[in-house]
């Protein structure tokens, strides 16, 4: 049989750990470089949008002409990016070229892509980013109109800024953020596999504590674990009272199976000597009948003692199924019919109920079996051995009745008649012992038990009573 595939725990927590943090990583830094470049947008559009506005308003209309009076502080503005160059143009709408460089590119330019529009005080204002000079440019345009002895002109004040700086502040944002997400995540890390060492560390304990106890300790664990261990630990120590139950029980089962199986082949050694001992071929005659006796005996106790192991074995491991009861009981009838004949009794099944129960097959044909050899056993020659099943329509469920015409049970012997090897002292046909020991803990298992009755006008009834087991 193939082994299990094995898998850790640890690996699959540390797994899913990991993988989320990356997770977390990567939206963070995500989030973390839109942010900044958005920061750097807003920071260096507003230097671009003041330099643009000191410059306009030192714009004036005199006499019809158009007349630029340059600001220092404009350009010292822009000086706050000394990485960058900065091109500007200043032009009358629909009209002519004041000052600064011409030819710069128009919002509307098919390599222009406007992305912000909005108005800052009184003057219009709109950004848009385009190549120039072979560089990637961010341009602002500000408009304003100029009015003088009913003339009104409207000039354009055109700023460009190469993206040099505010790359240079989105990627340090973003650098920045990045490194506060990897302290994060060491931290996250380092506690995860220690909350993961935590978590598993009551099975290491659990380990250990099995692993420390010899073969025949099967004492409960008394361990402090938590509470979703403890499930775990009450199995644990479910499981070892039942093995220390059964070892038990199989330790005084093999101690009795080993004195019932040592005293016929005391007697048979004993007959057998005699026997090779004896010249009277009358007396020589009775003790090979006694070898014979004690033969059958062992034989019948080795076969009850096999009997019982493999009950033992399937009342613990087989699952239930449905069990048609009369079928059954029509097969251990036939066949025991022949074996009983040559005893001189017969066996009869008087049933005509169909009723069909939850259990294990192999168990309860024992069980009958054993009781109806049990009746056949004690019942005289030219007798007859009664099996009924009933099912009545107000009973609990249904009634197996095994009745013989033998010499019965006194009301003293029938609490020790169910007892594992209990032979009656009043009775020379007893048998192994284990008959209705077998018969007994089959019922108990099926919820069952085993009542006796007085047969009139002799013998012995035996009642197998089922609780509520009939499915149909």
């Amino acid at each position: 049989m193939a082994e299990p595939i094995s898998y850790s725990i640890k690996q699959q927590l540390a797994t899913m750990a990991i993988i989320l943090l990356f997770i977390f990583s990567a939206v963070s830094y995500w989030g973390a470089n839109k942010y900044g470049q958005r920061a750097a947008q807003l920071s260096y559009d507003r230097l671009l949008t003041g330099a643009a506005f000191q410059m306009a308003e030192n714009i004036r209309l005199q006499e019809g002409r158009v007349i630029v009076d340059l600001p220092r502080s404009a350009f010292d503005t822009l000086a706050l990016a000394p990485d960058d160059r900065v091109f500007y143009a200043i032009d009358i709408v629909g009209g002519t070229h004041i000052t600064g460089y011409e030819g710069l590119p128009e919002s509307d330019n098919q390599e222009a892509a406007p992305s912000m529009e909005g108005s800052v005080g009184q003057l219009p204002v709109s950004f848009f980013e385009a190549d120039y000079s072979g560089e990637p440019v961010r341009f602002v345009t500000v408009e304003r109109v100029l009015k003088d002895l009913g003339v009104a002109k409207t000039v354009r004040v055109k700023i460009g800024q190469t993206l040099l700086a505010r790359n240079g502040l989105a990627d340090g944002i973003s650098w920045r953020a990045l490194q506060v997400v990897g302290g994060i995540i060491l931290v996250a890390l380092v506690v995860i596999m220690f909350g993961i060492w935590m978590i598993l560390r009551p099975l290491n304990k659990l380990n250990l504590a099995l692993g420390k106890r010899s073969p025949v300790d099967l004492k409960p664990l008394n361990l402090n674990v938590p509470q979703e261990v403890r499930p775990l630990l009450q199995t644990i120590n479910h499981f070892m009272s039942q093995l220390a139950s059964t070892l038990d029980g199989l330790k005084r089962y093999t101690g009795e199976a080993a004195h019932q199986i040592r005293t016929p082949l005391a007697g048979l050694k004993s007959q057998a000597q005699n026997a090779l001992n004896e010249h009277d071929p009358e007396l020589r005659q009775e003790q090979l009948k006694r070898v014979v006796e004690c033969t059958d005996m062992l034989s019948s106790t080795v076969s009850q003692l096999l009997n019982r192991a493999q009950l033992a074995h399937r009342l613990r491991s087989e699952s239930f199924n449905d069990v048609p009861l009369d079928r059954l009981i029509e097969e251990v009838c036939r066949e025991i019919a022949v074996s009983a004949l040559h005893q001189g009794v017969e066996v009869a099944y008087l049933g005509h109920a169909s009723v069909v129960i939850s259990g294990d097959l192999f168990s309860l044909k024992q069980m009958v079996r054993n009781i109806i050899e049990n009746a056949i056993q004690y019942s005289p020659k030219n007798s007859v051995v009664e099996v009924d099943l009933r099912s009545e329509p107000d009973s609990d469920g249904p009634v197996i009745s095994i009745s013989d015409q033998g010499p019965g049970i006194p009301e003293e012997e029938r609490e020790h008649v169910f007892e594992q090897f209990y032979r009656s002292p009043n009775n020379p046909r007893s048998g192994s012992g284990l008959g209705l020991a077998i018969a007994q803990e089959v019922a108990a298992h099926h919820d069952a038990h085993l009542q006796l009755k007085d047969n009139f006008p002799r013998g012995l009834t035996v009642e197998i009573l089922f609780h509520g087991k009939a499915t149909r």
